[in-house]
């Protein structure tokens, strides 16, 4: 009688021999999706930090040229924003954003100069609030995160979704969908922000209602659609 035994033995040696190669090949394949996917990131991360200082630049000359007397005011937004280790930079840079459109209008509509500039100076006084950028900053991470009622979701997506054909660039799903709840925070954040600028006295009462809520998706239900 024969004894199949060795070749049996060889076999499974053999099957766990490929069994082995192709885990290690699939492990290859898996770190250099996580390098390419760290490098993408590592590109995303610096894109971000170049964003936002240009926006820094822009808005001190911007203001510096309307109203000296708001830099040390805007110097110190900043730095109550920087001394919050996990401030979305993104958010940071969208405040920036508001300050410099206000700014501007200041040097626009010179009839109206000093009552923009006054609103200017308070509303900057009012955002630097360590409780209230931190709970700027939640409300936007629970947006991105589509933990909060979305308002007007379908239409930004729309959006996104043209605005991605016309400049000839493929998003994934996940990514069109990022992208328009991030325009939903923003539509959020502008009432508080820009209407803190503009005129601190009407919206102050709702920026404190803003930071003592502890549901803000309800909150964000009662938000003007417009400012």
């Amino acid at each position: 009688m024969v004894d199949t035994s060795t070749y049996q033995n060889s076999s499974k040696t053999l099957e766990e021999a490929l069994k082995e190669e192709k885990k290690e090949k699939d492990d290859v394949k898996t770190l250099d999706d996580k390098i390419r996917e760290a490098e993408q990131q590592i590109i995303k991360t610096q894109f971000k930090y170049k964003v936002y200082a240009t926006a820094i630049r822009d808005t001190y000359e911007k203001v510096e040229k309307v109203d000296p007397k708001s830099i040390p005011l805007l110097w110190g937004l900043i730095k109550t924003m920087e001394r919050i280790p996990n401030l979305d930079i993104e958010l940071k840079t969208y405040i920036l954003s508001n300050i410099h459109e206000v700014a501007l209008d200041a040097e626009t509509y010179q009839y109206r100069r000093e009552r923009i500039i006054q609103n200017l100076r308070r509303g900057i006084e009012i955002l630097t609030n360590e409780k209230g950028l931190l709970k700027m900053n939640e409300l936007y991470s629970r947006a991105l995160d589509g933990k909060i009622p979305l308002r007007n979701f379908d239409k930004y997506l729309e959006e996104v979704r043209n605005w991605a054909y016309e400049n000839g660039m493929t998003l994934d799903q996940e990514t069109q969908i990022r992208y328009a709840r991030r325009e939903v925070a923003y539509d959020y954040l502008k009432v508080i922000i820009k209407g803190l600028l503009i005129d601190p006295t009407e919206y102050e009462p709702l920026y404190k209602q803003f930071i003592e809520t502890d549901n803000l998706g309800e909150f964000v239900k009662h938000l003007p659609e417009y400012i």
